[in-house]
């Protein structure tokens, strides 16, 4: 998060120094480069009571001002296979400002509290959409040098199983390595059927990361 704050998406970032984080309506995130007192006070700047924000891979211990809200690790793949090695999928149709009440209702039953009224803000997201109806999606979150996020894989729940899940990040990958860059990927490292499906399309496993969900509290 801080690297992707302080590259590509600087521009949306809020904050300067050691905090950065994204505007509330487009994620609940923030980055600092290390749990130092500098930048746990700039940190809390830039949050109000009682905002809950998402850190990842620092550990917040015992903080003034903030109370852990849960915890859970955050298993990191990244694509290392041969680029080239994958074609676009024909029936991925990008999504646009027009598609964004669909997108929201979609997340919202299977994504809920992370993707927002500006997340499509951040990266091109496509979808595959069917009588009208948008059945599944996923897009590009977070970006930083060599490298963009996939994120927001969902499928609605009276469609799931027929690989729909698959070929949207099969299609992200093609067009990420199109712009010259690398993909990877986060889920909670409990999500059995997610990680099954990264293994099976030739993800590695880079890291365990610590995610933390922290809300402000009254000093």
């Amino acid at each position: 998060m801080w690297h992707s704050l302080t590259s590509r998406h600087a521009h949306l970032a809020l904050g300067e120094g050691n905090a950065r984080r994204y505007p509330r309506e487009i994620a609940p995130f923030a980055g600092i480069p290390d749990a130092s007192e500098q930048s746990i006070r700039e940190l809390l700047e830039l949050v109000q009571v009682p905002e809950r924000i998402g850190i990842l891979n620092v550990h917040p211990g015992s903080w003034e001002g903030w109370d852990i809200q849960k915890s859970f690790d955050i298993a990191q793949y990244v694509w290392d296979q041969s680029p080239g090695s994958l074609e676009p999928d024909p029936e991925a149709e990008p999504l646009n400002a027009a598609h964004l009440p669909q997108m929201l209702e979609l997340t919202a039953l299977v994504y809920p509290a992370y993707f927002r009224q500006g997340t499509a803000e951040l990266g091109d997201y496509f979808g595959f959409i069917q009588d009208g109806k948008l059945w599944a999606m996923a897009g590009i979150r977070m970006a930083f040098e060599g490298h963009q996020e996939i994120s927001a894989v969902c499928t609605h729940p009276d469609h799931r199983g027929k690989g729909y899940a698959s070929r949207l990040t099969r299609h992200l990958i093609h067009h990420i390595e199109n712009q010259g860059d690398a993909a990877f990927l986060h889920t909670e490292s409990d999500n059995i059927s997610a990680r099954r499906i990264y293994d099976f399309l030739g993800f590695s496993l880079r890291a365990m990361l610590p995610f933390f969900v922290v809300e402000r509290v009254p000093d």
